[in-house]
């Protein structure tokens, strides 16, 4: 739900399809990023 909020807001704020998706793109990459550090900094503890 939190994606789909933001690219309402991004739309809703004017930004083109394009340029909302984009953003959205990134931000699920920004926080797939941070999981994935995240797990890995697990499984180096153990």
């Amino acid at each position: 739900p939190g994606i789909k909020d933001f690219y309402q807001r991004l739309r809703l704020r004017g930004k083109p399809y394009k340029v909302a998706v984009t953003a959205c793109m990134r931000k699920l990459l920004t926080i797939l990023n941070a999981m994935m550090r995240d797990r890995l900094a697990e499984v180096s503890a153990v």
